[in-house]
């Protein structure tokens, strides 16, 4: 039998303890740890001694050094689709094997999460439930004065399994014209998955909306700069439920403090949790959410079972569904 530990994925068996008990049954002793994001490869080693399957969230790091410092280690697997907290390289190097969850599993999940920051921006809804809150039910409501969402150009960076259900969303329940930049892509491809190809500084231009749906990579590092928010338009709205480091947050803070930009709604923060004197949480036209995009029952029971299958693969020595290789 084998030790399985699961590290910061706080959601992992939370809502279905049943995947906890069939891991028990299947496989060995589980145990949760929360940790520090900023914890050291080598104190996480001391603490992941002995364990040979990690289930980890989006923190801590798990750097080659980890890997190289922990040779009990012999698979790990990421509660979601992201990755960037997971040295692939390193941990292939030591024997590690890695996966992650299937994308499509998650897509229609944190697509939605996408499309309510949108409604909740345009429409003010955070705001205008404070107000009611505060007993401000007919002080000054043409403050609350939204934007109409039908027929509005949305342009998605990121075109695969999120982006482009996301602008399925937009396109079939609000007519809304899609714009797609996604060097990945042909623009054939694009066209087909329901778009229009654009260049990054040209879809800037043109959109309403900007939604981000990439991954983190150190070129995609604060891809959304002052230079590019300065293309945007003044009443256009950012959306990221994609990774908090592909945004300059306090280039986006500023813009919306100089009304340069009309709002941002977030499901992600740079270095989680935000401290509370990040610049972004005390701005009204800022809407942030704790991560929490796939926390819906359905794709929660399918992220745990997918996890549980590939622990059980690994174990009988077989591969994961997925195995990630950089």
């Amino acid at each position: 039998m084998k030790k399985v530990a699961i590290v910061n994925a706080n959601s992992f068996g939370r809502y279905f303890p049943e995947f906890i008990d069939i891991l028990k049954e299947n496989v060995g002793e589980v145990t949760r740890f929360k940790f520090p994001s900023d914890i050291s490869a080598e104190e996480l080693s001391k603490k992941l001694q002995g364990y040979s399957y990690l289930i980890v969230g989006t923190t801590p790091k798990f750097s080659k050094k980890f890997f190289e410092k922990t040779p009990s280690v012999e698979y790990i697997a990421r509660f979601g689709i992201g990755y960037d907290n997971v040295n692939v390289l390193g941990a292939k190097e030591f024997g590690v094997v890695a996966s992650n969850i299937p994308g499509y599993l998650e897509k229609e999940d944190v697509a939605e999460q996408a499309v309510a920051l949108v409604l909740a921006l345009c429409k003010h809804i955070v705001n205008a439930n404070a107000a009611v809150r505060k007993d401000e039910w007919n002080v000054d409501r043409g403050r609350f004065l939204g934007r109409r969402i039908n027929g509005k150009t949305v342009g998605i960076l990121g075109f695969g399994n999120i982006g482009s259900t996301f602008a399925r969303i937009l396109s079939k329940g609000f007519q809304c014209k899609i714009l797609a930049y996604d060097p990945y892509l042909s623009a054939e491809e694009i066209e087909r998955r329901g778009g229009e190809k654009r260049e990054l500084n040209d879809l800037l231009k043109e959109s309403d909306i900007v939604s981000l749906h990439i991954n983190l990579t150190k070129e995609s590092y604060h891809l959304i700069s002052k230079e590019k928010l300065s293309l945007m338009k003044k009443d256009a709205i950012l959306i990221n439920t994609a990774r908090g480091e592909l945004v300059d947050e306090e280039a986006v803070a500023q813009a919306l403090e100089n009304r340069e930009l009309a709002g941002y709604g977030a499901d992600v923060i740079e270095n989680e949790p935000p401290k509370m004197d990040h610049p972004l949480l005390p701005l009204e036209y800022a809407i942030i959410t704790p991560h929490v995009g796939t926390y819906n029952a359905e794709c929660n029971r399918q992220m745990c079972q997918s996890v549980v299958d590939d622990v059980i693969r690994v174990y009988h020595n077989e591969k994961p569904s997925i195995v990630l290789e950089k």
